[in-house]
């Protein structure tokens, strides 16, 4: 596995070093990757998360600018979920008869539920998680969410995961050159900590539940508030 990750990490370190040398092509290519991996369903396709860390550290190595790569990814975002809206709002129910969007019923499906569940927040949480993230501004348009309120956490989620994906590899990339470790290492640990932070966020509260028992009476109130009551058998 780690070979063929070294063979990806330098097939793209390779492409990324030959365009950051043209600023203008740089910031189109992080641009429509951006917008890609927000497109329903197309996003599925885009391997935002290696580029994007591997783009943190050519900014860390001072071959690519922070803030005009940081801005280009932030408008791809943006625009890519609104594209997503927009196919979601205008197709409502029949984007499920429509291929290629019938061909992902299940993933639909369980984006369906994740956004009943979360509602607003869904848009926001759900841009850090996989596969989840290609249809939920779709479902959230689906389902008759008002673009403005959309927009709103639409702009606000991308400045935080456009951030999220940058500065982890620029961090990374540092660290990793102090000990002389591989870049293929700046994918497999960025992705690491992504994946725990995106934990932290979502269950956020169970995780503060499994505390709660040394916490005094703080906990005792903490649990009362946020522990769902056992259901007894037969209710």
């Amino acid at each position: 596995m780690l070979d063929w990750l070294h063979q990806f990490s330098d097939y793209l370190s390779y492409i990324l070093e030959s365009i950051s040398n043209n600023f203008w092509l740089s910031e189109l290519f992080i641009f429509l990757v951006c917008i890609g991996e927000a497109v329903f369903i197309a996003g599925l396709l885009v391997p935002s998360l290696p580029i994007l860390l591997l783009t943190g550290g050519l900014i860390a190595q001072g071959a690519l600018p922070f803030w005009p790569i940081y801005f280009a990814a932030v408008a791809g975002a943006v625009i890519g979920d609104a594209i997503s809206y927009g196919i979601g709002h205008l197709l409502k129910d029949r984007i499920k008869t429509v291929w290629p969007f019938r061909n992902y019923l299940p993933l639909i499906e369980r984006g369906e539920e994740y956004f009943h569940k979360h509602g607003a927040a869904a848009i926001f949480i759900g841009r850090f998680i996989t596969g989840v993230k290609a249809v939920i501004p779709g479902i959230a348009g689906m389902l008759g969410m008002p673009w403005g309120r959309f927009t709103l956490i639409n702009i606000i989620s991308a400045f935080v995961w456009a951030a999220a994906h940058i500065l982890p590899g620029m961090l990374l990339t540092n660290w990793l050159d102090s000990m002389g470790l591989s870049l293929e290492l700046v994918i497999i640990v960025g992705a690491i900590v992504l994946t725990i932070l995106v934990g932290v966020i979502h269950y956020w509260k169970r995780i503060i539940l499994l505390f709660t028992p040394f916490l005094g009476e703080f906990g005792r109130s903490l649990e009362a508030r946020w522990r769902k009551p056992k259901t007894e058998p037969g209710h």
